[in-house]
């Protein structure tokens, strides 16, 4: 029997993963910006892209193209925010879940 539900787990990895992910963004756009060099990243072929914010794909999918970089840090930082709330949840849950079933 498994302690935690594979739900549970999944939510504390995806919360783990987008704070990883986030914070490494927020370290990089930092140092860009107190460095005063150029903080927009690089593509696959190591041309410069603008930060761009987009919505679920499908008919009614919107993205927003030439974010500037100091509001990609605040964007990246309330979600890195949000995925450490919800990994505090997701890990209640999980204490809950090995409750009942122990």
């Amino acid at each position: 029997m498994e302690p935690i539900t594979q739900k549970t787990a999944e939510r504390i990895w995806n919360c783990h993963r987008e704070i990883e992910v986030g914070e490494k963004l927020i370290a990089d756009l930092e140092k860009h910006l107190s460095e005063g060099t150029d903080p927009t990243p690089l593509d696959s072929w190591g041309r410069r892209q603008q930060y761009s914010l987009g919505c679920p794909s499908g008919e009614t999918s919107k993205t927003l193209y030439r974010v500037e970089p100091k509001l990609a840090l605040s964007i990246i930082r309330a979600h890195v925010a949000n995925a450490q709330a919800e990994l505090i949840e997701a890990t209640e849950q999980a204490r809950i879940e090995m409750d009942h079933k122990f």
